[in-house]
């Protein structure tokens, strides 16, 4: 049984995205960076004031990575099959960037919590040194990779033009 081209295409661009998006998280998940801060009395994590917004700071990257690599995701799919160009794959191509944040985001929580692990509480002592990544909530965030895709998607298909048709025979 032969698979259709489209189905293989969207199946394959689905493997892929998922594959490069987990990856990157990973990256993101070892590079995010943490509050450090000293444990006090009482089983406190005494934080220094100067410290900028980790929060923000993941937040930031997790849109502007997950845009970027929708981004270039999408306009690899447009330029490499023509023959699968059109608003069916429009919206794949935004579903797929969607679930593939979603990779991104839990593999680099998985990861991040990994290296910034506090270990066992109960051996910790008043004046160790921990740190701390805060959770990550996208909200709007979670709509940048989609509409990263479709936009881009929807650009390449804009400014491309049509193919000249070929000639009429002169009768």
């Amino acid at each position: 049984m032969r698979i259709p081209p489209r189905i293989g295409s969207a199946a394959g661009i689905l493997a892929v995205s998922l594959l490069v998006y987990s990856a990157v998280g990973a990256i993101w998940g070892l590079l995010r960076p943490a509050y450090t801060g000293t444990l006090v009395d009482g089983g406190q994590v005494s934080i220094a004031a100067t410290t900028g917004s980790v929060a923000f700071v993941s937040f930031g990257s997790f849109v502007v990575a997950t845009g970027l690599l929708a981004v270039i995701i999408s306009l690899s799919m447009y330029v490499t099959s023509p023959s699968t160009r059109g608003p069916g794959m429009l919206w794949w191509l935004t579903a797929v960037a969607a679930l593939s944040a979603f990779a991104f985001l839990e593999v680099g929580t998985v990861v991040s919590g990994l290296m910034h692990s506090v270990g066992d509480v109960e051996k910790l002592a008043q004046g160790d040194r921990v740190s701390i990544v805060p959770g990550l909530a996208p909200g709007v965030g979670w709509f940048a990779a989609p509409f990263m895709a479709a936009l881009s998607y929807w650009c390449s298909a804009l400014v491309t033009p049509d193919p000249e048709p070929a000639p009429l025979p002169i009768q």
